[in-house]
Parts: C-alpha cells; structure tokens; sequence
C-alpha cells in the first residue's frame, strides 16, 4: 500500500537487482468482467504457473525484484489488480472480484495447470478468496503478512489517505516526494522503494497522479479468514514480518495456535510489513523453500483441517 510521501533518497542498485530488471519479461492485457486487468509475466509458459498479488493500492511492480527470481522454475505472473496501477478504473472493486480476476489472468495465462498464488497484504486476503472458491485448481498459496485476526477482532485497516479524488501534481518530482508506504515504515532496499514510486504515478493533463483509483484503495474488505482458511483444498503457508506493524502480538499467537499444526506459520526475519523492501532475497528464499517442499510432497490433498 502507498500514499503521499518524502524522502526519495537515491540509491545505487545492487547486481543482483540490476540483473532482475534486465529480464525479459512481457506486458498483457485481458478483458475481466468488464474491467481491463494488466498483468506481467517472466519465464518459460511450460513451468509450473506462480501468480503474485500486491497489496493496497499497490501494483505489479512491487514484485519486479522478486518475479524474475523465481522465473527460473516457474511461469512467473504478477496482476495489476483493478483499479490498480495500468489496469482500468473500473468501479467495482469488491475483494471477492479481485479473486475472480486472478483466477481469470491464470485461465489466460496458464490454461488447465495447476498454479500457486503468492499474496501480500491484501493481496493475502485476495488469495485467500480465491483458494477458497478454487482451491481444487490451485496448487497452493502463500500469504504473506495479512493479520488472521481472532474470532470477533477487527482491527480498521490502515488507510490511504487522498485529498481528492483529483489530486494532480504539477510535475513527476513533487509527485514522487510525497509517496509514503502505509503503514509507514524504515526500508532496507531504498532502490526498490525508488522504483515502485515511480511506477505509482501516471502523467495526465495539467501534472501528475496516483494510478489508482481512490474508489478502490477504499473499497470494504472481508475480515473473517479462518474458517476460509480451516475448509481450504489446496495448500496453504502463511508468512508474517517478525516486526510487522500490520500482524500485532495477539493476531500472531492466535495464527500460531489456529493453525500452526495445519500449515506453515513462518515468520521473515527482520521484516517489517512491506517485506520485500526490507530483505527481498530473504523472501525469495523463504518462497522458493516453500514452493519445493509443495513440490516434493507432490500429493495434491491440501489441508486437513
């Protein structure tokens, strides 16, 4: 999730990242319920199809540095979700449409296989709902710091904030300071940061704007996840930021003792919310483990609850 924000400091990029950038990857469109979903892809369309879903009034490029990691043994794809970054302001933006657009990216993209889904934050919840009315054609999915709050518990969201909905900029700089994180937090990758700044606006006439529509960063979510979770058909992994602003002590032990002994409940050390922008390698690793350990078990049967 991002909104208005300073401290847009440069920062060299590692090799590493560098070579990530560089891949080749292409650039889709396809036509959802009457919403134009954009969506990314890495990788050879044989391999086993990885779908990864942003947050909050995020967008695809939040996983630039990680996709083309894992694109080596996957078909890598990762959604504009609607209303978000290049895809269309559509006006329906309910989170269970959200599910439905991914499930028809992979349709598109992966026909008939299997796939994985990879979600963050609200990206999380939406593949949660996707699990949950697909779970049969999923091969498993991994949820990555979205609070499973207890019975009873709803913690308001962190919101964006927005002036207006017109909000224009008058040029690509000013807009650029004032992007924030939400929640706020200290990153360790500044460069990444950097990047996902500048693919969060978009010029327009008289300046520059956010990409997304406010209509859909504030669009009620669902907050009831564990029985969702407890029925699921395929597998599931949560992963949670050991310093997370968005996971508080009370929903972490409560993930751990609902479901530790259903799933893996495994916490990114020295992570805060916005994990990938404080040890991206460490994410990857921790997402390629996952992703083998599903692959050897090879036994399709999910869950048992």
């Amino acid at each position: 999730m991002a909104e208005e924000h300073g401290n847009m400091t440069p920062q060299s990029i590692p090799e590493w990242a560098q070579a990530a950038l560089e891949m080749p990857n292409e650039s889709r469109y396809v036509e959802v319920d009457g919403c134009r979903v954009h969506y990314l892809s890495w990788g050879d369309p044989g391999l086993p199809p990885l779908m990864l879903v942003h947050g909050n009034a995020a967008h695809a490029e939040w996983w630039r540095f990680i996709a083309p990691l894992l694109a080596d043994q996957y078909y890598v794809l990762a959604i504009d979700l609607g209303g978000m970054g290049d895809s269309s302001h559509c006006g329906r933006y309910e989170r269970e449409r959200y599910a439905e657009q991914v499930m028809a990216v992979l349709g598109s993209a992966a026909p008939g296989r299997p796939a994985f889904i990879v979600g963050h934050s609200m990206g999380g919840f939406v593949s949660i709902m996707a699990g949950a009315a697909h779970g049969d054609r999923l091969a498993g999915i991994i949820v990555i710091d979205s609070p499973i709050e207890p019975p009873g518990k709803h913690s308001p969201p962190y919101s964006v904030q927005v002036k207006t909905p017109g909000d224009i900029y008058a040029d690509r700089a000013e807009a650029l300071r004032r992007f924030r994180l939400v929640p706020q937090q200290r990153v360790g990758c500044q460069f990444y940061l950097n990047h996902i700044a500048f693919h969060s606006i978009v010029e327009t006439t008289g300046g520059w704007r956010w990409k997304f529509d406010p209509a859909a960063v504030g669009y009620p979510r669902p907050t009831e996840f564990t029985q969702a979770l407890l029925d699921m058909r395929c597998n599931v992994a949560l992963f949670v930021g050991e310093h997370s602003e968005r996971v508080d002590g009370e929903t972490r032990a409560y993930m751990r003792s609902r479901f530790g002994k259903l799933m893996p409940v495994i916490e990114l050390a020295n992570c805060r919310h916005h994990v990938m922008l404080d040890e991206p390698l460490a994410l990857v690793a921790a997402l390629r483990t996952q992703l083998a350990n599903w692959s050897l078990e090879d036994n399709g049967s999910g869950n048992d609850a």
